[in-house]
Formats: structure tokens, C-alpha cells, sequence
């Protein structure tokens, strides 16, 4: 998810036409099938309310148009791990001939993983699992983090607070995103001290309680951080209301539609967004890309990644044509 979180947060999948089952294992009719047969790619992720996941099927889609292949999602609106392991055999049993599965915890389905690749089946992720038992990983760039001298220089000055709201503690992809982004906060200015981290279960309502709590209860709160597009929504809204907005830096990551509004009013300060669409469209490619080689046997598994970078958002350069892949859209 991003959640990235919340990676987390994370963030695409489908059906073959014509194909009678998963490429088999070491024939040459699979070659066949694969290399000359139009194709089926199943996407499989939940939380389709955050328009991060809704903007990574946009780019999957939009990938398959273009590639001519077969494209078919499972998706839900809430993160349930049952619904989404219902989804994922859902897929698994419609036979595509890849798949690209995003689930928030990376381990998830790593036997499923397994099975499905010895058959022949490439299956690209967002996180990769340990050991790693997937194709590829497709997703957000965590090292190259260039951005974050150009935050630096939006922290405050002076003493004060720094508080941070994130939905679920341990959250690897949320973590990896948002960690170096503390970090480099800390470092622009040693005098913050930090308040324990809010947890909210990316829920509205209790982001936005805990956000007005924190500031009765620490009128010295100087920057705030939101891990995710739900806390940040919640944190722009909980400092309008008490009247705060311009008065305390906020900081958040992705680039919901509710947070690029609040960007371009003044109440967030800066978003940190990753591009769900190209991660969306790269994806797709990969599996296609492979699946077009016409191999047979065993895919081999690697945590090969293709980091797809994040973007420093500000109320000046959000509207850049440049910047359009890095704001999430709320449909296609």
C-alpha cells in the first residue's frame, strides 16, 4: 500500500480465449499456444476504493488494449485477506496463461506461486516474497530517492513536534516508502521531536480523530506525516478544521484526488506519490513479454525488480503534464 501501504499500499490481472488450460510443462504445444495463441492475463488485488489500486488496473488495461491480449481482474473494495484469497483461486481456476498478483502481505501465496510457475505460468507482483517465488517484481522505486532533497527544503525550522499517521504498524511496503522520507525530515531539522506513531487501520473517521487530538493536545505540532492516501486525506482535513492549514507542514504520501485538492489549497504541503499506472502498465508488459517468448518448462523465480520512481508533488508543478502519471485517478 501502499500502502503504499499501506505499500503499501501496494498496487492488476486474467482469462486466455481459446486456451484449454495452463501451459503444460515441456511441450511443444505450449510453445505453441503461448507464442501464436492471443494471450490471457489475470490481475489479481484488492482495495479498489484507494485510487491507487483503481489507477494500477487503469494501467494494466490500458497495456493489454495495446498489446492485444486478453485482460480479466479480481479485485474487492475492502483489503479482506479471505475475500482475497477467494479472488485469487477465482483467477487461479479461470486458467490465464499469466498472472499478476498484488496482495498486501508479499508471502501470501507463495505454494500457489509455486505451482502455478512450474506449469509454466509467469506471475509478476508489486512486493516480492521471501524466498522469492515469483517471476519479477514490478513496482515503486524505494532506493533512487533523489526527491528527497527538494523535501528537505520544505521542512521548518525551529523546535516543535513531528507527528506521524500510518494504518498498520509493519507494513513493508508502506515502511519502505515512508522511513527514508522521516529520516530525511529528522535530518533537515534535528530540533523536531517525535510523537508516538498513530496507527489507524486506514480508517477516515480515526485518522482524522487522532490528527485532532494531536493538535490540542500538542499545540507545538510542527509537521505532520501521513503514511498513505487515506491518513493523508484524513490529516488535510483534521488541519483545515482546527484551522491550521499553512500553520503546520504536512507531508503525505501518494496522490489520491482528496489529496491533490488539499495540496492545491494550501493544506498539504507536499505529496510523495508513486505512478500506480506505469507500475500497472509494466507489469502487464512483463508477463506478456515473457509469455511471448514461447518458452516451456519451469518460469524461474527471482526478486528481480523494476523500481518504477516516485515524485516530489507541490501546489506549483502538480498540474505539469510531466507529473500526470503521479497523480492517481479516482476511475479510468
Amino acid at each position: 500500500m501502499h500502502r503504499s501501504l499501506v505499500g503499501l499500499s501496494l498496487a492488476a490481472l486474467v482469462l486466455t480465449t481459446g486456451a484449454c488450460g495452463h501451459a503444460s510443462s515441456g511441450t511443444s504445444s505450449s510453445k505453441s499456444t503461448s507464442a501464436n495463441k492471443k494471450l490471457s492475463v489475470a490481475a489479481v488485488y484488492g482495495l479498489t476504493s484507494d485510487p491507487f489500486w483503481m489507477t494500477l488496473g487503469c494501467g494494466s488495461k490500458r497495456e493489454a488494449a495495446k498489446l492485444g491480449v486478453t485482460y480479466k481482474e479480481y479485485t474487492s473494495a475492502n483489503g479482506d485477506t479471505s475475500t482475497y484469497s477467494q479472488n485469487f483461486s477465482s483467477a487461479q481456476l479461470a486458467k490465464p496463461n499469466g498472472m499478476i498478483v498484488n496482495p498486501s502481505n508479499p508471502n501470501q501465496f507463495t505454494s500457489q506461486y509455486k505451482t502455478l510457475m512450474s506449469s509454466g505460468v509467469p506471475v509478476v507482483t508489486i512486493n516480492s516474497a521471501k524466498p522469492a517465488t515469483q517471476y519479477k517484481v514490478v513496482g515503486t522505486d524505494t532506493e533512487n530517492l533523489a526527491f528527497l532533497s527538494e523535501l528537505s527544503k520544505l521542512v521548518p525550522t525551529g523546535s516543535g513536534s513531528m507527528a506521524v499517521i500510518n494504518g498498520i504498524a509493519g507494513l513493508v511496503p508502506v515502511e519502505s516508502r515512508l522511513d527514508p522520507v522521516v529520516s530525511a525530515i529528522k535530518k533537515a531539522n534535528p530540533d523536531l521531536k517525535s510523537l508516538p506513531t498513530q496507527y489507524t487501520s486506514f480508517d477516515n473517521a480515526k485518522a482524522n480523530s487522532a490528527v485532532s487530538s494531536l493538535l490540542i493536545s500538542h499545540p507545538d505540532l510542527k509537521v505532520i506525516v501521513a503514511a498513505d492516501g487515506p491518513d493523508g486525506q484524513a490529516t488535510a482535513a483534521a488541519v483545515k478544521q482546527a484551522g491550521k492549514a499553512g500553520k503546520v507542514t504536512v507531508i503525505a504520501l501518494d496522490a489520491i484526488p482528496t489529496e491533490v485538492q488539499a495540496l492545491k489549497d494550501g493544506t498539504i504541503t507536499a505529496l510523495i506519490a508513486q505512478s500506480p499506472v506505469r507500475i500497472g502498465e509494466q507489469q502487464l508488459k512483463v508477463v506478456v513479454d515473457y509469455l511471448r517468448q514461447g518458452k516451456s518448462g519451469t518460469v524461474p523465480a527471482s526478486s528481480d525488480k523494476i523500481g518504477i520512481p516516485q515524485k516530489l508533488l507541490t501546489k506549483d508543478n502538480v498540474d505539469d503534464s510531466a507529473n500526470a502519471d503521479w497523480v492517481y485517478k479516482s476511475s479510468c
